[in-house]
């Protein structure tokens, strides 16, 4: 590079000399001189430019297919440690937390396991939240009024938790695919695995409505996934070793209630606040009209660090659909909807925008706004190791649906 910058240097020198040459008459007029001076500057700095663009320095370019073939490469079942490296590169830190998994890994792996739990999860205290119209307060006694209407106000205890900083992106999802997840019958519900053959991309590959030949369109890796159902989502979620939030544990991670002095509880309406704030969620007008990258919008980061609750895409919960139809009775569907919460990068309304909203979809649909991430309960992980005693059965989930306090 330094032989090329000499090189333009002297051709420019050269040049000048022999203009000097030629009419050296012309070029000693004071006005001619010094506008051939501001003319020689201008074409010095546009050589210097060109330059620099063209002989700088550039990253390395990133071999996407190389790191792909790396992450999905069959790991010999004979070699753990080859075994948890994999496992902990495709995210999957959760499954070797599992009681009778982690009293198998060495201290070396079991730090690298809580730590990649820490950077990719939350921790949501446990308590009570309301569920429904925080200005309808719900009853003082939830056990005297037990047929209260579907949309009413409730109180929900929740246990503690953890759950996703970040929707679950299109290189995460890639994972699961690529390890044949819609293949492996044991991670999905009986009742849908004729439907499973389905669940295909554009190109009739197994894999999210929206992808192409089993693959996401280039850049948008850290984008979330859209186009999957709530079967699919739920059969990664166990593939990873998790499962998906309820309603009451979604809304609780959002709004981060706090119970006052006169047992009142105190819910944002939104995870940065009471306010809304079009800036800092991806909704409609306020974002680039598609999904974003989900470590995207900081400043709607929830109390207890969790992006995205709010915008970007709707998220599936474990939940059914709450409706209320005519007068106070409860909406009675075709199809058992589930649970959407946080709105969309295309939501318009701000009342849908909100930690309370709630709305529904059939567990089939594929959509280009619906997403998800995952959550788990801190009974069913060791997080610390003390002796080497026999690990104790992980609890079993919660059922589907909360039970009211």
């Amino acid at each position: 590079m330094r032989t090329m910058q000499c090189t333009v240097m002297c051709g420019v020198l050269v040049a000048a000399g022999v203009a000097g040459l030629i009419g050296g008459w012309w070029w000693s007029h004071p006005l001619v001189a010094s506008g051939g001076a501001i003319v020689l500057g201008y074409v010095l700095l546009r050589a210097g430019r060109l330059w620099r663009r063209r002989f700088r320095r550039r990253p390395a370019p990133v071999d996407a297919a190389a790191s792909h073939a790396v992450l999905t490469r069959p790991a010999d079942p004979a070699d753990t440690a080859s075994l948890v490296e994999q496992m902990l590169a495709q995210g999957r830190y959760a499954l070797l937390l599992r009681p009778q998994i982690a009293v198998n890994l060495s201290d070396r792996q079991f730090q690298q396991a809580r730590q990649a739990l820490e950077a990719g999860m939350a921790l949501v205290p446990d308590g009570e939240v309301v569920l429904g119209p925080c200005e309808e307060p719900p009853p003082a006694d939830p056990a005297a009024a037990p047929q209260a209407p579907p949309g009413a106000a409730r109180v929900v205890r929740v246990e503690r938790l953890f759950l996703d900083r970040y929707p679950v992106t299109n290189a995460e999802f890639y994972q699961f695919v690529v390890q044949g997840g819609y293949q492996q019958a044991a991670l999905w519900d009986e009742s849908i695995l004729p439907a499973v053959l389905d669940f295909v991309d554009r190109t009739g590959q197994p894999g999210p409505r929206f992808w192409r030949h089993g693959r996401y369109e280039p850049g948008l890796d850290d984008h979330p996934v859209t186009g999957v159902s709530w079967f699919e989502a739920a059969a990664y979620a166990r593939w990873v070793g998790k499962r998906l939030p309820s309603d009451a544990e979604w809304v609780k991670a959002a709004s981060w209630p706090v119970t006052l002095a006169d047992n009142t509880r105190a819910q944002r309406k939104y995870p940065w606040g009471d306010l809304m704030d079009r800036a800092r969620a991806n909704l409609w007008g306020s974002g680039p009209g598609v999904t974003a990258a989900v470590d995207e919008f900081p400043e709607g980061v929830s109390v207890g660090g969790v992006y995205q609750l709010i915008g970007n895409v709707w998220e599936w919960t474990r939940s059914n659909y709450r409706g209320r139809g005519p007068g106070d009775g409860e909406l009675v569907l075709p199809t058992p909807f589930k649970s959407l919460r946080g709105g969309a990068f295309d939501t318009y309304f701000d009342s849908q925008a909100t930690c309370q909203f709630q709305s529904g979809d059939t567990p089939l649909a594929r959509k280009h706004n619906i997403g998800f991430r995952c959550a788990i309960g801190v009974c069913d992980l060791t997080l610390h190791r003390q002796g080497q005693s026999a690990p104790q059965a992980a609890a079993e989930e919660p059922a589907l649906e909360e039970v009211p306090v």
